[in-house]
C-alpha cells in the first residue's frame, strides 16, 4: 500500500471489470459521475451514499433519484442530527476480489485527478470488509432522494454557489501577490500533445512582439493545431456534424504573425469549425468564416479552450442578432437554452461583456435570459470550458477524443443560436 496522489489511474482500471462499487462521499460533482459512468462495466451494480455538506450537483442527484431501484443502481443522502459527512471511501467488488480506495479525494474531477490530494488503495479482505459494514451502517441514516427534496435542494445549491464564489474571491486576496500563473517548469509535458514551448510562446511581451523568433514560436503552435486539425477532421465527419474547417487551407488556423486583421496582440492562436463556404457565401460575397460563430480549440500561455466563441470586436452580427429576438420573443426557446445550459458541466462558463460566469450558477431560465440580453457586441460571447497544460485529457493519446466530446457539448449551443433565414 502506498500514498497516492491522484485515484483516477487505478480507478478507471478497475472500473472497467467491476461487479460492483459502493462509493462514500461527501460530494459528486457533474465531472466526477462522468467519469464513473463512462468507465464503468455497463453491468455493474453501483451503491451511492452522498452528502450535501458541500455543494453535491443536483444534475447527479436528479439523475441518480430516476435510475434508482432499476436493478444496478442504489442511492441515498445523508442525514443524521445535522451532522457533516465528509468521508471519501470508494470499494469494488471484482470477481469476488475487493479493493477499497480512501483518502481526501471527493467524487470530483479535482478530487479524482486535479487537486493535490492524497490516497490509498487497499487490498486487503478485512479492511475491505470492515469498509463494507461501515457503508450499511451509515447507509441506514441515508435519506431516499424525492422530487420534493431535489426542487428544494436545487434553489439552495445555485446560492451556495454564489456565495462560494465571492468567498473564494474573498479568500484570494489574502495572497494579493500570486497572480495565479500557472509553472510551465514544472509541469511533465512527456506524454501531453501541447508542450511547453507552446504555451510560452504567449508569455510577457511575446504577444506584442514581431521578431522572426517570436514569429516562429508562435508558428510552432500553429503547425500543431494543424496536426491536431488532421486528428479531428475524420471524427468529425464521421459524427456527420454540419461543421466545416475554413475553405482556405491557410486560414484553417489564426495567424501567428501579426497583419493588417490581427490584434495588436497575438494572445492565443485557434483551429475552428462553423458554416461551410456555401452557406457563408449567402450572406454576400465578401462575409468568411471570421464572421459568424464557430467552435474552435484555443491555446493561451496558460492553458487550452474548447469553446463555443460567439462573436466579438462586433463580429457574428447574424448570429447574435438572432439570438437576441429569439430570447425576446419565444418562451420556448428561452427554456429550451436554459435546459441546454443547465446539462453542460459544472465547469463549463459563459462569458460576456468580460464578465464569466460558471453554467450552473444560473438558478432559472429568467436569470440566464436577463444575462445573455445584456451582451454587448463589442465584447467577446462564449460559451465553453478551459483545460490546464498538464491536464491528461490533454494527453496525445487522449486529445481527439477529447475535443470530440466537448464538441457534442457545446453543439446544441452552438445549433440553437445559429442564424436560420
Amino acid at each position: 500500500m502506498e500514498p497516492k496522489l491522484r485515484l483516477y489511474p487505478e480507478l478507471k482500471l478497475l472500473l472497467a471489470g467491476c461487479d460492483e462499487i459502493w462509493i462514500a462521499v461527501a460530494m459528486i460533482s457533474d465531472a466526477g459521475f462522468d467519469f464513473i459512468q463512462k468507465n464503468i462495466n455497463p453491468s455493474a451494480k453501483q451503491n451511492y451514499l452522498v452528502g450535501i455538506g458541500l455543494p453535491t450537483s443536483p444534475k447527479v442527484l436528479r439523475h441518480l433519484m430516476e435510475v434508482d431501484g432499476n436493478g444496478l443502481f442504489q442511492s441515498k443522502v445523508y442525514h443524521k442530527d445535522g451532522k457533516l459527512f465528509h468521508p471519501k471511501l470508494y470499494i469494488i467488488n471484482t470477481n469476488g476480489k475487493y479493493h477499497a480506495f480512501v483518502g481526501s479525494g471527493n467524487c470530483t474531477d479535482g478530487g479524482l485527478d486535479k487537486n493535490i490530494e492524497l490516497g490509498a488503495k487497499i487490498d486487503d479482505a478485512n479492511f475491505c470488509e470492515k469498509s463494507l459494514q461501515w457503508f450499511s451502517v451509515n447507509n441506514k441514516h441515508g435519506k431516499i432522494i424525492t422530487e420534493e427534496f431535489l426542487q428544494a435542494y436545487e434553489l439552495l445549491f445555485h446560492k451556495r454557489k454564489q456565495r462560494m464564489k465571492k468567498e473564494q474571491e474573498e479568500m484570494a486576496q489574502l495572497f494579493p501577490g500570486d497572480d495565479k500563473g500557472i509553472d510551465l517548469e514544472s509541469i511533465d509535458f512527456k506524454n501531453q500533445f501541447f508542450k511547453k514551448e507552446h504555451f510560452r510562446a504567449f508569455e510577457g511581451r511575446k504577444p506584442t512582439d514581431r521578431s522572426a523568433k517570436s514569429n516562429m514560436e508562435r508558428q510552432n503552435v500553429r503547425s500543431q493545431l494543424y496536426r491536431l486539425h488532421d486528428l479531428l477532421l475524420p471524427k468529425i465527419r464521421a459524427k456527420k456534424w454540419n461543421l466545416a474547417e475554413h475553405y482556405a487551407f491557410d486560414d484553417i488556423v489564426s495567424s501567428a504573425v501579426h497583419g493588417l486583421f490581427t490584434a495588436n496582440e497575438l494572445l492565443a492562436i485557434w483551429l475552428h469549425y462553423g458554416r461551410g463556404k456555401r452557406e457563408i457565401k449567402e450572406y454576400g460575397d465578401k462575409e468568411t468564416p471570421l464572421g459568424f460563430m464557430r467552435l474552435q480549440v484555443i491555446v493561451h500561455k496558460d492553458n487550452v479552450g474548447i469553446w463555443n466563441r460567439i462573436g466579438k470586436d462586433n463580429g457574428s452580427p447574424y448570429d447574435r442578432d438572432y439570438l437576441k429576438k429569439k430570447l425576446q420573443a419565444d418562451h420556448s426557446y428561452r427554456e429550451r437554452f436554459y435546459e441546454i445550459v443547465s446539462q453542460l458541466p459544472s465547469d463549463y462558463f459563459i462569458e460576456l461583456n468580460g464578465e464569466s460566469r460558471y453554467a450552473d450558477e444560473f438558478g432559472s431560465e429568467q436569470e440566464l435570459t436577463e444575462f445573455l440580453l445584456s451582451a454587448d457586441s463589442r465584447h467577446y460571447f462564449i460559451i465553453g470550458t478551459n483545460f490546464r497544460p498538464d491536464d491528461p485529457k490533454l494527453s496525445t493519446d487522449n486529445i481527439a477524443d477529447t475535443v470530440i466530446e466537448n464538441f457534442a457539448l457545446l453543439l446544441p449551443t452552438y445549433e440553437l443560436i445559429k442564424h436560420k433565414w
